[in-house]
């Protein structure tokens, strides 16, 4: 089976907190930056939809949403979580937002807003 080219599209979201997180948790970002690009990503690619993808350090949410952490990647590291939305029909992972597992629940209102805010766009692909 050939391989599908998945578009990773970042939120204002996603890069905003991500910037936060690179200036206090450099090496959390890094961990699950490194599990999206080097796990899930790879894998993703090779999937004739998302449902399919396994990967330790993969989460699946709910709603279509999953959570990437930062397991794998080193000692020490505070839980964290990265999370996404892959958009099967239009092969576009939706970075949603990044965020410490301590604030799960507050976190994932935030994420299902960005998400009910992505469906309704009509560029949303």
């Amino acid at each position: 089976m050939p391989s599908l080219e998945w578009i990773v599209s970042p939120t204002p979201e996603f890069i905003r907190t991500s910037h936060a997180y690179e200036k206090k948790h450099p090496d959390e970002l890094a961990a699950t930056l490194a599990n999206l690009l080097n796990r899930y990503l790879p894998r993703l690619n090779h999937a004739r939809r998302h449902g399919l993808v396994y990967a330790g350090c993969l989460h699946h949410e709910g709603h279509g949403v999953i959570a990437i952490d930062q397991s794998g990647q080193g000692r020490n590291l505070s839980e964290t979580r990265l999370y996404a939305y892959p958009h099967d029909e239009s092969l576009t992972l939706h970075l949603l937002l990044i965020a410490d597992k301590s604030s799960q629940k507050r976190d994932l209102r935030i994420v299902h807003e960005i998400l009910q805010r992505l469906r309704t766009d009509p560029s949303h692909g």
